[in-house]
């Protein structure tokens, strides 16, 4: 009865929040508030305490919460160890005039005043409501948006905790480990999600939580968290006009090239590929599509009708609802056709279907065409047509002299073809942090346009260059802004091109075919040789690791940024250190004790290397690797992972210096 009187009051108040404080007692110390200037929710999270509320008493642990009125007396005891909590001081009044069974209630019991105490079954929840409420509430200014944005996230707990409530009323019980484990990644996907922190919030060990997960859904934490983000991505991607850029940083991905990569290998399709289908689909359908499910089994035992109208609940509409749904009964073959288009609109080229409403020639067409086409053009003079990667003929008039990159990855093979991009996204970041730009940044002007999938365009137009390079998929929303500056020319940069393919590629476009073959001659050569000098250390095994972000997970770059490394034929031939389990594309630190390689290489931006490893030396985990023991691990800066001509030369003179002493 209690939890039905509470979500009628809840349901039709109106609340503001007037304190939100975190507090912590000692051992024998009491806290007093007498009396409470105003109704207040209490929830404990550490520790026990004797709650003393008006003339009843409460014996509380962690997570238990406590409900108080205005002008009761509020005792709180920490037993043997401090006891902390969070305390919500709150008004809520029911607006006149109103319903007479909400009239009739108040004077009967008034819920709002009266005290009561629950123990929650999914403590997580509510926790990081009260987090996140607590956290809005210490920025202390007089910000309308901060008062809106605290009532929203006090209504987030109370909503909580009465969902609880009435479960626990239904029968339903308390929610496994691994339910609450989906729980709160549902909720947190978005946010840099360790399973660290999944196993910390819950308080259970993670080889405990990582078993129980696995048995119960097949995956691990860290894979589900992957999926649950991606089918997140692909979902705002079909629904909405979101750039890349803001699909990836709104599912927890900063680094973009890392999330195109993840969605590929996940989908079967880059992002820029999946809302191009997704869109073909759309235009060639008559019927709205709604929104896309999860391909994840839902967290929530409840069903919802797709065409819940609340309108038919009204005896006066029932004519209107029965003469919708009889209509909709004809189309609904026709819709869920829709829906199933659309769903497998981003399952990559295997599953049929698929259309590509730009160009009208499939994507194997436009590669035979655009490989026979600029085969020929290598030999002509200008002008010259590149057939670009989404199978337009691009008239190229004249020898290009000014030339703009979206992608500040492609500064390198301009740099390496001595052509200097007049201009490039992240030009200022990346010229100035990046070890093998740098010496371009002493003697090349780039002028800095911005974001990569949101380049200024005002400044582009300003700098009239002759040619515009740029990445299909990733900058198809601006395709036609920068058409209308200058020529444009679309480099597919998801097939699996080496960086001497690439490199001949952009040739191409600039007319220095034949620079690019010297290039290549003369690295590969460089590479020849070091080979031969490292094959001394041939039966020593190297790994190169990139700090994910978290401290405790790594990326390996062995089989993809730094492959070349391992070629024994066309690389440097160096020894891997074997198989290695990823959980959702990082290995943890304990996973690289199992490589434990006899050399490694340790990835970032040369500014922040002594930071990640005095924090890595903190770990026993870490000083247990043989190559820590030996002293044998090296800093590489993050610029190798670009794949480049600069990045392989970079990683190649590096390597020789640090192993061929």
């Amino acid at each position: 009865m209690m939890q039905k009187e509470l979500l009628l009051l809840w349901n039709h108040a109106s609340v503001k929040v007037m304190d939100v404080r975190h507090q912590i007692v000692q051992p024998g110390e009491t806290q007093r508030f007498d009396p409470l200037p105003s109704s207040v929710f209490l929830y404990f999270i550490r520790g026990r305490a004797e709650v003393l509320l008006g003339e009843l008493a409460y014996s509380v642990r962690r997570f238990h919460v406590i409900h108080g009125g205005k002008g009761l007396t509020l005792e709180i005891t920490a037993c043997e160890n401090d006891s902390e909590y969070y305390i919500l001081f709150y008004k809520a009044v029911i607006s006149l005039p109103c319903r007479q069974e909400i009239m009739q209630l108040l004077e009967r019991r008034n819920w709002f005043l009266a005290p009561y105490a629950f123990v929650p079954q999914q403590s997580v929840a509510l926790f990081d409501q009260v987090e996140k409420l607590h956290a809005v509430w210490q920025v202390n200014d007089a910000n309308p948006v901060r008062q809106l944005r605290a009532r929203g996230l006090f209504q987030l707990f109370v909503s909580e905790l009465l969902r609880q409530m009435d479960e626990e009323a239904r029968g339903y019980g308390k929610a496994d480990l691994v339910s609450q484990a989906k729980q709160l990644i549902h909720t947190h996907y978005s946010e840099p999600l360790t399973l660290e922190a999944i196993a910390q919030k819950l308080n259970y060990s993670i080889p405990y939580l990582s078993r129980q997960f696995k048995q119960q859904t097949g995956h691990s934490p860290i894979d589900y968290l992957i999926r649950v983000r991606l089918d997140r991505a692909k979902a705002l991607l079909v629904q909405t006009d979101a750039s890349l850029q803001e699909v990836a940083e709104g599912v927890g991905y900063s680094d973009l090239s890392y999330f195109i990569r993840a969605f590929k290998k996940h989908t079967g399709v880059t992002p820029g590929q999946c809302k191009e289908q997704a869109a073909g689909i759309r235009a060639g359908s008559e019927y709205p599509v709604k929104r896309l499910r999860s391909s994840l089994v839902g967290i929530t035992p409840y069903n919802y009708n797709l065409f819940n109208n609340e309108n038919h609940y009204q005896k006066s509409e029932g004519e209107n609802v029965q003469r919708f749904r009889k209509g909709t009964k004809g189309k609904m073959h026709k819709l869920m056709l829709g829906l199933a288009l659309l769903l497998s609109a981003c399952s990559g080229p295997g599953n049929g279907g698929a259309v590509n409403s730009n160009p009208p020639q499939s994507t194997q067409q436009a590669t035979e065409a655009s490989a026979t086409a600029n085969a020929q053009q290598t030999k002509q003079q200008w002008p010259r047509t590149y057939v670009d990667a989404t199978g337009k003929e691009v008239v190229i008039a004249k020898q290009p002299q000014r030339v703009a990159v979206t992608h500040f990855g492609m500064m390198e093979y301009f740099f390496a073809l001595e052509t200097p991009p007049i201009a490039s996204t992240l030009a200022e970041r990346m010229l100035g942090s990046f070890e093998t730009l740098k010496p371009y940044a002493k003697t090349a002007t780039v002028k800095d346009i911005g974001e990569v999938t949101t380049p200024n365009l005002e400044l582009m137009t300003e700098l009239e260059p002759d040619l515009i390079v740029a990445f299909s998929g990733t900058h198809n929303d601006v395709y036609e802004d920068l058409r209308h500056i200058s020529t444009v020319a679309m480099i597919n940069n998801t097939e699996e091109r080496t960086w001497a393919e690439t490199l001949r590629e952009y040739a191409k476009l600039v007319g220095k075919e034949q620079l690019a073959e010297d290039y290549i001659t003369k690295l590969e050569a460089l590479m020849a040789e070091a080979r031969g000098k490292l094959a001394a250390k041939k039966d020593k095994t190297v790994t190169f690791l990139r700090a994910s972000g978290d401290g405790s997970t790594f990326y390996v770059l062995d089989d993809n940024d730094v492959s070349y490394a391992f070629d024994e034929k066309s690389g440097l031939g160096l020894k891997p250190p074997g198989p290695y389990k990823l959980e959702g594309d990082v290995v943890s630190l304990e996973g690289v004790t199992v490589l434990d390689p006899d050399y490694i290489f340790l990835v970032d931006y040369l500014d922040n290397m002594d930071t990640t490893l005095a924090e890595l030396n903190k770990s026993k985990v870490w000083q247990s690797l043989k190559a820590v023991k030996a002293n044998q691990v090296y800093p590489l800066d993050v610029s190798i992972s670009t794949k480049g001509p600069l990045a392989v030369e970079h990683t190649t003179r590096e390597l020789l210096r640090v192993l061929a002493e």
